[in-house]
């Protein structure tokens, strides 16, 4: 590649999980770093939201979001009071179709699905065809770390059609297309097993961001010569002070709680009691902190999170004879919220993958809460699978014992973070140069 570069991130992002924020933003300043004056585009699920919050020009990864400079498509609901509004807005055979089916309801309601699966199929077409001249303008297209191997968020057709979709326009188009660090996670369908497939066969270099990643794509032939390289979370830095804060008369009383939504609301499944058991437990927890006197900071780094936070702060603040006096919840929508708030705190207890890198990043000794195979393998891959507890087997006596060997064991924990940490940074350097330099075809 030449010095003037033109480069797209691909990511499943919306702008509000923080993980992914600082993923883009290490992939980003990296690649700034080699070529200066690289043209940088982001492919996300909310361009507009990712354009605003990063200042890199933003395409749909879909076809249910605008293209820049495009008016909002109409909603694929149709709302009852007001059914045949979506088609009021619709151009071209499908806007001139709603006479014939407005007067009436009963045809209309057979027709229904067939109108909204012609929208869509025009609606996806239109999107493969700007991709592929979108993609035309391009050097190089990453998919640029997270767990984007996944069917779970969505299914086959979410996000593996689109990774297949990219990557097969990207061979079409004479784009160079790479995989960096990203994670395997649920991939049960024989269909969602196909895209990825032919996804990672078309790209030209893949590597994965932990070693059960790749063995997970064992059966895949072609992918076992790959490489392993960390998170790209950890070649995130931004000036960050990533050693723990100056000593201070609160100095190992301050623990950074950050609950999830797992199976809760706004999860794709949903269980009920198993949420209402963690929510109790992490609950009872805080309690028992506040109760010691500590300081307890509750924080969140994905969206569908935040409403869990308000339900905990409203659940502590109605508890009858709790001093809530050293209970905060501040706000944690941006990165540089979350770090401001983060370097504060002594402990961190967390379930969300990034929430535990992140706070690992600034050494920050991390109980984990695991919801996931994920957040296992990090913890075993830094050597402090010990401090894991699973979400489903939780119970208040356990979760308090185990922040207590955190605490027995925190000055260890740090210096075992400074090691890993400088190890990561020097694999990631590594991965960076081998493809975006000279020889970046056969890295």
């Amino acid at each position: 590649m030449g010095d003037a570069v033109r480069v797209a991130l691909m990511t499943p992002y919306t702008g509000t999980n923080l993980g992914d924020w600082a993923i883009q933003e290490a992939a980003i300043a990296n690649i700034r770093e080699r070529y200066p004056d690289v043209s940088l585009h982001l492919v996300t699920i909310f361009p507009v939201d990712t354009e605003e919050l990063h200042g890199v020009p933003s395409v749909p990864i879909n076809c249910f979001a605008p293209w820049p400079g495009d008016a909002p498509p109409p909603g694929v609901a149709i709302d009852s009071d007001d059914e045949h509004a979506r088609f009021d807005r619709t151009p071209g055979f499908l806007g001139r179709l709603k006479e014939t089916i407005k007067s009436a309801r009963f045809a209309y309601s057979i027709l229904k699905p067939t109108v909204d699966a012609l929208r869509l199929a025009r609606d996806e077409s239109r999107h493969v065809g700007r991709t592929y001249r979108f993609l035309k303008g391009m050097d190089l297209l990453v998919v640029s770390g997270g767990g984007q191997l996944d069917e779970y968020w969505g299914g086959p057709w979410d996000h593996p059609y689109a990774l297949f979709k990219w990557g097969l326009l990207a061979k079409l188009s004479g784009t160079r297309f790479i995989v960096l660090s990203v994670g395997t996670c649920a991939l049960e369908s024989n269909l969602s097993l196909f895209f990825i497939r032919q996804a990672l066969r078309l790209a030209s270099y893949r590597s994965y961001r932990d070693r059960r990643s790749k063995e997970l794509l064992h059966p895949m032939e072609f992918t076992r010569s790959d490489a392993v390289y960390p998170d790209l979370a950890f070649s995130y830095s931004d000036d960050v002070d990533f050693e723990q804060r100056p000593e201070s008369e609160t100095s190992g009383r301050v623990v950074g709680v950050s609950p999830i939504a797992y199976l809760g609301k706004g999860w794709p499944k949903q269980d009920e009691a198993v949420f209402r058991q963690y929510f109790e437990t992490l609950t009872g927890f805080v309690r028992t902190l506040l109760e010691r006197g500590y300081s307890v900071v509750l924080f969140s780094t994905d969206g569908v999170d935040r409403a869990i936070v308000s339900d905990m702060v409203e659940a502590l603040e109605n508890e009858e004879g709790l001093d809530t006096s050293k209970l905060r919840h501040p706000r944690t929508h941006t990165l540089p919220e979350f770090l401001e708030q983060v370097r504060q705190v002594d402990y961190v207890v967390a379930s969300r993958l990034h929430g535990v890198i992140l706070s690992h990043r600034l050494c920050l000794p991390v109980l984990a809460v695991s919801y996931d195979r994920k957040v296992d393998t990090h913890m075993e891959d830094v050597g402090l699978s010990k401090h894991t507890v699973d979400i489903h087997d939780l119970s208040l006596s356990s979760l308090v014992a185990a922040f207590d060997a955190l605490i027995s064991e925190s000055q260890s924990i740090r210096s075992t973070l400074r090691g890993v940490n400088d190890r990561y940074e020097r694999e990631l350097r590594h991965q960076y140069d081998a493809v975006l330099g000279e020889n970046a075809e056969a890295p």
